[in-house]
């Protein structure tokens, strides 16, 4: 894995980098075969899991160059995992490619952008399978971190962090670029603002698509940059539980302070 300026300036005027060899072929294949197991013996057999602790997926959520690349772009010495969500979509019986439920997780002022570290979430989204176009990609609008951010200051308006904004509940006369599908190959990463517009989308594909997102913020910043605090309890209980699985070299990760 090589960062290089370019992708620090991606993630902060896109709101989205991608990020080559994050991840081997090896570390993937077990990823791939932990997606498997999860949603052929878990709750689910579709959809996004949170919290979970799928032997098979644990070495990702402490992958080291997730943290390293998490550092880098919120600018910080030291980061922890916030929260992590597995997203598998199996082909549907469709044949048209359509975008689902867009919106925008966190919200985050210019100020907590541009401080040093940013106080703010890095989402690094792991490919663990091939992503290409029709797979139920994930799409974003690039930019829109900012444009949401700047009508902010100018309103007075504080960010909405409690709960996800709707896109069709944002400003009316915002102006935003054209949604643009995050196309990639197993073990890039795409590191991302939860503060850019982005959807779902169809998985007109003949496979099914996986891929994990795993969410860092600068150590300290736990409850200042975390959404939906009516989780704060289960994510703690779930930082606990990982305890038990993370090296010890990777348990500071773990570092709770909500």
């Amino acid at each position: 894995m090589q960062i290089e300026q370019k992708h620090i300036d991606q993630f902060v005027n896109d709101g989205l980098t991608l990020i080559d060899d994050v991840c081997t072929e090896q570390e993937m294949v077990a990823a791939s075969a932990g997606f498997d197991h999860l949603y052929t013996h878990g709750e689910k057999t579709n959809g996004i899991t949170q919290y979970f602790d799928e032997p098979g997926l644990i070495d990702v959520l402490q992958h080291p160059n997730l943290e390293a690349a998490a550092k880098v772009m919120l600018g910080a010495d030291e980061v922890v995992l916030n929260s992590s969500a597995c997203l598998f979509k199996r082909p549907e019986d469709a044949t048209e490619w359509e975008t689902q439920s867009e919106h925008v997780d966190i919200q985050f002022s210019i100020e907590e952008m541009e401080s040093t570290p940013r106080r703010m979430l890095a989402m690094m989204m792991v490919i663990v399978d091939d992503l290409p176009e029709g797979r139920g990609n994930t799409f974003v609008r690039l930019g829109s971190h900012r444009v949401i951010a700047a009508w902010l200051r100018e309103h007075g308006k504080e960010p909405v962090k409690a709960q996800p904004t709707r896109f069709d509940d944002l400003p009316q006369e915002l102006t935003f670029t054209e949604l643009t599908p995050i196309v990639a190959k197993r073990g890039q990463a795409a590191a991302f603002s939860t503060a850019v517009v982005h959807c779902g989308s169809t998985n007109i594909d003949t496979q099914s698509r996986k891929i994990m997102f795993v969410n860092f913020c600068p150590l300290g910043m736990m409850k200042q940059t975390s959404g939906n605090h009516n989780l704060r309890e289960v994510r703690s209980a779930w930082r606990e539980k990982l305890k038990g699985s993370f090296r010890a070299d990777r348990q500071h990760l773990l570092l709770d302070n909500e």
